[in-house]
């Protein structure tokens, strides 16, 4: 092999191994540039978007609910309604029911008994999180035996908590947490009232379809009060005052 032609190979060998190490540094370079910069979604389906728009979405919840009051403890609850999340305002309109029976009260046997429920509210919300706002609620008990039930003001407010890593980055975890007083109203035969808890994930102010949602009630009551007309019996009864919680566990579906 003559002289030129192995100097021809020994620069093209060189030259190659050139190129290559040019290309090494490129992608260095390029791979620290992707590490100097905060990762993002690669599909905008991974970014989970908040609703904005006051339009309504009708929804539907289901599932267990653990009964206090003399109510037998595990029931089930069906709920349907409306729920508007826009950027300053946050409105819901629901009717529930659950199979909810007397197993401890003066009045047995009692075997039968269900719960029906109206409720409507109306929040305002702040630019970071932050919401109040009052509503209505009408709730009916119906037994084998006897009804009662009564219409209530509430008034509260709560929070939608998320939790991300970097401003640039998806959500990891979001919740809401929101709190109600419901007062008596006009419920003269227990005069039920107290706070009403509520935790749902993920925050229901995400554009998204599935929901957890616990709610907890945590409410002073008094002996029913039987006899309005004998003042010495209704205020003896109204002096027996008791508490007691009930908890609702739901998954729920939103269009």
């Amino acid at each position: 092999m003559s002289f030129w032609v192995r100097a021809l190979l020994v620069l093209a060998l060189g030259g190659f191994a050139a190129v290559a190490q040019v290309g090494d540094q490129d992608n260095q370079l390029v791979n620290s540039d992707r590490l100097a910069k905060p990762s993002k979604p690669e599909s905008s389906e991974e970014d989970v978007e908040l609703l904005t728009a006051p339009l309504p979405h009708p929804y539907i919840c289901v599932g267990p609910s653990l009964m206090g009051g003399g109510y037998a403890q595990l029931a089930y609850r069906v709920e349907g309604g409306i729920d508007v999340e826009s950027k300053h305002a946050i409105v819901r309109a629901l009717g529930a029911y659950d199979n909810g029976h007397k197993v401890d009260d003066a009045d047995q046997p009692n075997p039968n008994g269900h719960d029906r429920y109206l409720e409507s509210a109306a929040y305002f919300r702040a630019s970071r999180g932050w919401f109040v706002g009052m509503g209505w609620r009408w709730n009916q008990l119906s037994t084998s035996n006897y009804a009662k039930g009564g219409t209530r003001p509430e008034f509260g407010g709560g929070y939608d908590w998320f939790l991300r890593p970097c401003n640039e980055c998806r959500r990891d975890f979001s919740m809401r947490f929101d709190v109600d007083w419901v007062t008596a109203g006009n419920d003269w035969e227990n005069g039920s009232h107290g706070p009403d808890i509520t935790l749902t994930y993920p925050a229901p102010s995400e554009k998204r379809h599935w929901f957890l949602r616990q709610n907890t009630g945590i409410y002073r009551f008094h002996q029913t009060v039987t006899s309005p007309t004998d003042l010495s019996l209704t205020q003896q009864q109204r002096a027996n005052t008791s508490f007691d919680t009930f908890t609702d566990f739901g998954v729920l579906f939103r269009y």
